[in-house]
């Protein structure tokens, strides 16, 4: 995460988030973001998302889907701690889940996990894990 920015959340500032995916056949997909602190779920967010063909593909965008008030909060608590030790500190006990699923067969498409660590740098840093089942 890079937190050397030093917006003061005026107007003029978005937080948020995109993603895209993509799939050769049409699929009906709700896409849910869970942030997680100390292993528990504090906030999740549910959208479904209706896919738009391109060039043979089936495209899914969630584009430009803002944060909640919780996670912004959290932004401006952890950008005021002193220090990137302190803040990582408290990142290691925070991760972001994110689950794809079809919801006509309520199968699970996708589930990663997002873990983040403030960059001493103007560089993001952090890791994306691709969650798979047994």
């Amino acid at each position: 995460a890079v937190v050397s920015t030093q917006s003061t959340g005026g107007t003029d500032v978005f937080y948020g988030h995109d993603n895209r995916y993509e799939s050769t056949e049409r699929l009906h997909i709700k896409v849910s973001t869970k942030a997680c602190s100390f292993g528990k779920g504090v906030v999740e967010k549910t959208q479904t998302v209706t896919p738009v063909a391109t060039d043979g593909r089936l495209i899914y965008d969630v584009d430009k889907s803002p944060l909640c008030d919780y996670l912004i909060s959290f932004i401006y608590k952890l950008k005021d701690l002193p220090g990137a030790i302190l803040m990582n500190n408290v990142l290691e006990n925070f991760t972001i889940l994110q689950h794809v699923t079809d919801v006509d067969t309520g199968e699970t498409l996708l589930c990663v996990a997002c873990m983040f660590e403030v960059s001493e740098t103007n560089e993001s840093q952090y890791s994306i894990y691709r969650l798979v089942g047994h």
